[in-house]
């Protein structure tokens, strides 16, 4: 009669057999270069993030501690926190800086606001709500350069939208651009315009991938329409609407060009956000220095803010 070890302990004598194989080949050079291999092929890659991103910015961090001034030296020179002292002791950075929350809060209230009725409206399947889909990426696909010279043509006097405005007694016979007041509201809802399809876009995704099972669960049990929004569908976008702020929101912290085309930081001073406002300083005032340790400054706060919301996303996670 055969006698047969049991099904464990042919496991364990076939699995220690393997390991020995395993130990017992020989590692020649083609072992080796199969080890290498993957970091052959992402070394390139790697080096063109290194010079076109880690570079700059390391040299952009060490030029924040030179104040270098283009009218007083040719070259920069460490000079330790003096750029820093600057421009923390300067009342245009601070404004600057108010602004630039103003702007980016807005943005993204304005986004998340109209992008999350919107995309539980383009939920349902409809025969136009893959058009509407579609048309709706329109403005984000679009150049920031084509956007800014229509809004300014759609908002200037004549314009429209300014003649549109001008009917309901909203502005006056001058461009809303013009206007100390109404330049900053105005440019923030253009920039909430822009990034609002992305936002739908991420939004609906979501709401996609939730099981319609949980619906119909709570609507055997008499929830309300209200009530599986509030513990249905808000919970389970919540977390994706917090990453999709924090991306969109670093996008317009970092806004530049919508901003400088329309406005140019004016009237005055009363739409200089913190873009404009560093490149001022390195192209218009020659303060390379100044500039370059405004935008350390708003990196690392940018950094604490966005850290503290994924966090906060993190927590949400644990909870659902």
């Amino acid at each position: 009669m055969v006698q047969t070890r049991p099904v464990g302990q042919r496991l364990a004598v076939g699995s220690q057999a393997g390991d020995n194989y395993v130990r017992a080949r020989p590692k020649g050079p083609g072992h080796r270069l199969k080890l290498l291999t993957p970091y052959c092929l992402t070394g390139p890659a790697l080096a063109v993030i290194v010079a076109v991103t880690l570079a700059p910015a390391a040299y952009g961090v060490w030029l924040s501690f030179t104040n270098w001034q283009f009218l007083t030296s040719t070259s920069p020179h460490f000079q330790g926190l003096d750029a820093y002292r600057a421009i923390f002791s300067s009342p245009a950075f601070w404004s600057a800086f108010g602004h630039t929350w103003f702007w980016t809060i807005g943005t993204v209230i304005i986004e998340v606001g109209v992008g999350l009725p919107l995309a539980l409206l383009l939920s349902k399947p409809t025969k136009v709500s893959g058009l509407m889909t579609s048309l709706l990426l329109l403005p984000w696909v679009t150049p920031f350069v084509v956007v800014s010279y229509s809004w300014l043509y759609l908002l200037g006097t004549g314009g429209p939208v300014h003649s549109v405005l001008q009917a309901f007694g909203i502005v006056g016979q001058a461009s809303p651009l013009a206007s100390p007041t109404l330049a900053l509201p105005v440019l923030t809802v253009i920039s909430g315009w822009k990034g609002l399809p992305f936002m739908t876009v991420a939004i609906l995704a979501a709401r996609r991938g939730i099981d319609e099972n949980l619906y119909e669960a709570a609507a055997i049990d008499g929830a309300a329409r209200s009530q599986r929004f509030r513990l249905i569908t808000l919970p389970l976008l919540r977390n994706v609407m917090i990453v999709m702020s924090v991306v969109l929101g670093v996008l317009a912290f970092y806004s530049f060009d919508l901003v400088w085309i329309l406005t140019q930081g004016g009237p005055g001073t009363s739409s200089t956000i913190s873009g404009v406002l560093i490149y001022q300083q390195f192209f218009l005032n020659g303060a390379p220095g100044q500039a370059a340790a405004m935008g350390v400054s708003l990196f690392v706060i940018l950094l604490v803010v966005s850290g503290l919301l994924l966090t906060l996303t993190r927590v949400n996670r644990r909870e659902v």
